[in-house]
């Protein structure tokens, strides 16, 4: 698997996602939200974990179970369009992990209570093991209010929106190739190791850009995303 400028042969350590937010469009542009099904697993109000490894060989941080689906109802009717926002909404995002519901009580995707979660996360090391490159995309710039209420000046959440589709009959692909397009993942950009998110890190102006995030403040540009594409 071949990925960034250098065209490095790589294999993926980790690769897990949280999204909320997922609607519907009706072909008036209404978008119409999605009401998760409460499986105690996956989904938890209205954010679900898509979690492709499997704690085997080198993804031994992860869980042996996998999900590929968001699973939910909406009214009756014909949609032409989906969108989605990618991480965990603010009000969810500042628990303790050790004590929240599934999918929000995994301690590898969790910083801390300020930073809240790391919403993307993405490890992946060189066939030849010359060095690894990790993707962890979360809030930055995290504060604790006199109210105990926290506050993120750059919340880092993308929005990804699909027309023309049928969302019932169509499949959106991660394609971690696009993330990483313009990035040198063999270890040898600047010896950055990848993107923790750091708005400094060069590594992370790339990677946002394909995710469809401004990294100057952290508001979502949705039209540059090429992260999620549909098939």
């Amino acid at each position: 698997y071949a990925v960034g400028t250098s065209r490095t042969e790589v294999r993926l350590n980790d690769f897990r996602v949280y999204l909320h937010d997922v609607r519907l469009r009706r072909a008036d542009g209404e978008l119409v939200p999605v009401t998760l099904d409460q499986d105690g697993l996956w989904q938890h109000e209205d954010v679900v974990l898509l979690d492709f490894e499997d704690r085997s060989g080198s993804c031994a941080n992860g869980t042996q179970e996998t999900n590929s689906v968001v699973r939910g109802v909406v009214p009756a009717g014909e949609y032409d369009g989906l969108s989605f926002k990618v991480g965990v909404p603010s009000e969810l995002n500042h628990g303790d992990a050790s004590s929240a519901p599934s999918p929000l009580n995994l301690s590898g995707l969790w910083w801390n209570w300020t930073n809240g979660y790391k919403f993307l996360r993405i490890d992946s090391i060189t066939e030849a093991d010359q060095g690894a490159f990790l993707v962890h995309v979360g809030s930055t710039f995290c504060a604790n209010g006199a109210d105990g209420e926290v506050t993120c000046e750059r919340p880092n959440i993308a929005e990804v929106a699909f027309q023309d589709v049928d969302p019932l009959a169509t499949t959106v692909l991660v394609d971690y190739a696009a993330l990483v397009l313009n990035s040198d993942v063999g270890g040898s950009a600047g010896d950055h190791g990848g993107c923790m998110s750091e708005p400094e890190n060069p590594d992370c102006a790339l990677v946002f850009t394909q995710l469809g995030i401004d990294i100057t403040d952290g508001s979502p540009r949705p039209e540059h995303q090429a992260f999620f594409r549909v098939e």
